[in-house]
């Protein structure tokens, strides 16, 4: 706590930030301690132009930092970068970059630890996209988006550290439209004016890499209303040449619960990965209540050695100060 509050005092207080509380459960651990995690953090603090965090856990210390910049006439750069410490001695340092350079964007990360993923977040292990469970290790991801028109993209990357693979393919968006009712005095003879509804994607491409080779074809669906569905499937052989295939989805709704509120759920299954949770099931919520926002996280699912387990978050962060005045704006 006394970390997080001098960062807070750093910000110099003029500027917006967030406090943050959490509780979360995990089932399984041979202790108190193992199972639950209270944490007790600040986000938005302002640091230039980007940003700081930081956070105390009874399991961790964290602190995080974000920036980004505009390249002229090239595209722009932002980046993060995060640290955790355990009570137990453990570190975990994990990085990401995104930057988008003419018709092309990149997104890069890569983490160092020697601690699970677990000893920070009880709920790391069942998100959506697979987290790297071991101990200690490496690992690293890229991808590349070449916008080869204005519907057609292809993309290209990899994952390396427990289970290198490549893949590759490419997505194809078409826009969904209706026509709107004609106008009085409208010419009759005129082409109908019509109007966006959202829009499909679909993806083909192919992935192979250690225990997996398969074609992979997805489809999302986004309306103009914020609501989001996605599928995505894998098809093809693993170990020793046995089939191999895998699924996940989620549907994302914004404004459910009430205006700036957002739900969520998902699941995957993927059981041709090993450093991962194969079995993967949750559902986010994000409710505005008074202030702040309530945050509802509850997540579960099967790891690889065939064990199962669930947990859940409840969390709360409300804004603390205000955003700086503009120019010229009466104090």
């Amino acid at each position: 706590m006394t970390t997080a509050l001098a960062l807070a005092a750093l910000s110099g207080g003029a500027q917006a930030l967030n406090l943050d509380f959490g509780v979360t459960y995990r089932s399984g651990g041979a202790a108190l301690r193992d199972n639950g995690l209270v944490r007790f953090g600040v986000s938005d603090v302002s640091l230039g132009r980007g940003t700081l965090s930081a956070g105390v856990s009874n399991q961790a210390l964290e602190v995080g930092v974000t920036q980004g910049f505009g390249l002229p006439l090239v595209g722009a750069v932002s980046g993060a970068a995060d640290a955790a410490v355990t009570w137990g001695g453990g570190v975990r340092l994990t990085s990401r970059v995104n930057a988008t350079l003419g018709p092309v964007a990149l997104n890069a990360g890569g983490a160092f630890f020697t601690a699970g993923a677990t000893a920070v977040d009880p709920l790391a292990a069942w998100t959506l996209a697979p987290t790297d469970l071991r101990e200690r290790g490496w690992n690293a991801d890229v991808t590349a988006r070449y916008r080869v028109s204005r519907t057609l993209i292809a993309v290209a990357g990899g994952e390396f550290g427990a289970q290198p693979q490549v893949a590759a393919g490419v997505e194809w968006r078409h826009d969904l439209t209706r026509a709107l009712p004609p106008a009085e005095g409208d010419d009759p003879e005129a082409k109908p004016a019509t109007e966006r509804t959202g829009s499909v994607t679909l993806r083909l491409g192919a992935r192979a890499g250690r225990d997996v080779l398969g074609a992979t074809g997805g489809v999302t669906y986004s309306a103009e209303s914020g609501v989001t569905l996605a599928l995505d499937a894998l098809a093809g052989t693993g170990v020793g040449g046995a089939a191999a295939w895998g699924a996940s989805g989620s549907l994302g709704a914004p404004d459910l619960l009430g205006e700036g509120s957002l739900a969520q759920v998902y699941v995957a299954y993927e059981p041709w990965r090993t450093a991962s949770a194969p079995l993967r099931v949750g559902t986010e919520l994000r409710v505005p209540t008074g202030s702040g926002t309530l945050s509802v996280d509850v997540r579960g699912g099967r790891f690889a050695d065939g064990s199962a387990g669930f947990g859940a978050r409840v969390g709360y962060s409300f804004p603390l100060g205000g955003p700086p005045e503009e120019p010229g704006e009466e104090p």
